[in-house]
């Protein structure tokens, strides 16, 4: 799923419900940070789109760099959350863990779809391939973004309730 939307779905309803324990700015963009790769390859014009970042060891590096670097924005996105209604501390490890987990499962959706991807790296195949068609993925994914809503609607007056005591 190059260049959709369509990982944020599941990382914003997963930072929803585990809010705050994961830093929601960390989740959404780790969903989304290894699609520079094929954004890349699209760009010199290469054949294939899914490499080494699209491999659970590729995402967890380029999760680790994200993570360094949200964390120096925190304040920046702590900003953001807030104007969301969601105000959050951001830690080293919420920071992390949520970047981890949101390129991981940008992994996991992608390998359902793309036959050049081999996820456990070095370890050769795509034991997820074929598994759920890629309608599944799609469906799956514009199901979590829909779901997510009443969950953040939730946590809205979670916070407002928690603070009015």
């Amino acid at each position: 799923m190059p260049f959709t939307p369509f990982h944020l779905g599941p990382s914003l309803l997963i930072g929803l419900i585990f809010f705050p324990l994961l830093y929601l700015p960390a989740i959404l963009s780790g969903s989304v940070i290894v699609d520079l790769e094929p954004l890349s390859f699209l760009l010199l014009d290469l054949p294939v789109l899914h490499l080494f970042f699209h491999t659970f060891l590729g995402a967890t590096i380029s999760a680790l760099i994200l993570a360094f670097f949200v964390y120096l924005l925190r304040g920046f996105l702590g900003e953001i959350m807030t104007a969301f209604q969601l105000p959050q501390i951001a830690s080293p490890l919420n920071i992390t863990f949520a970047a981890l987990l949101g390129a991981y499962s940008h992994i996991l959706l992608d390998a359902f779809l793309y036959p050049e991807m081999q996820p456990f790296w070095p370890l050769l195949g795509n034991p997820f391939l074929g598994l759920v068609s890629s309608s599944t993925v799609y469906l799956f994914c514009i199901l979590c973004f829909v779901v997510a809503i009443p969950v953040y609607i939730f946590q809205i007056w979670r916070i407002k309730k928690q603070t009015k005591k």
